[in-house]
């Protein structure tokens, strides 16, 4: 009997001309895939506001190019706010390209890059990009594979002497210069009130 059932729920045993019952694809039920998304940025698309594609397989299967992709589309993006990348697979080379995008950058100011693979040379990258960015209020570089070195950590000092608008760092530091990057970040937030 349970083989006559499953022969009727595919639709075998049907009478020649009449449909089999529609079974929804693959997907269906979920939002604009990667590309779909990461075109909407690049096309300036004004309802998009937020994007999240934290730990998506596709992009962690290609981070490379994906990262270039949302690199350029944000460039000149105006209406992004938030943009999450958590768990995509982001190594040094990646946070240097999308470093670039945020330099340009005018609009985003929530970044969550946690739980990927950023080191020294690409967290001194991030720092020489936020430098130049007037919008980043928030960046969250939690849970990376390695300490920050004095070397990433100097880069984000001297990003300090050109961005005020950085109001928020979540990492984990376990160095002496915690203690200046704080005092960086309370005087953004005093600038800020």
């Amino acid at each position: 009997k349970m083989f006559e059932q499953a022969a009727s729920d595919n639709g075998a045993g049907m009478r020649p001309g009449s449909a089999a019952p529609k079974r929804p694809t693959w997907g269906s039920a979920r939002g604009p895939s990667l590309a779909e998304q990461i075109k909407k940025i690049a096309d300036n698309d004004s309802s998009v506001t937020r994007v999240d594609l934290s730990n998506q397989a596709a992009y962690q299967c290609k981070p490379d190019e994906y990262t270039a992709q949302i690199a350029a589309a944000i460039k000149k993006n105006k209406y992004l706010k938030e943009l999450r990348l958590e768990g995509v697979g982001l190594g040094d080379r990646e946070a240097a390209v999308l470093a670039e995008g945020i330099a340009a950058n005018s609009s985003i100011t929530v970044l969550d890059l946690q739980k990927n693979r950023i080191n020294n040379d690409g967290g001194a990258a991030l720092a020489k990009g936020i430098a130049n960015n007037t919008t980043l209020v928030e960046i969250n570089l939690m849970n990376q594979p390695s300490r920050w070195g004095d070397g990433c950590l100097d880069a984000f000092l001297a990003m300090f002497d050109t961005n005020i608008t950085l109001l928020k760092i979540n990492w984990r530091l376990e160095s002496r210069k915690s203690f200046a990057l704080n005092k960086m970040i309370t005087r953004n937030n005093e600038i800020d009130r």
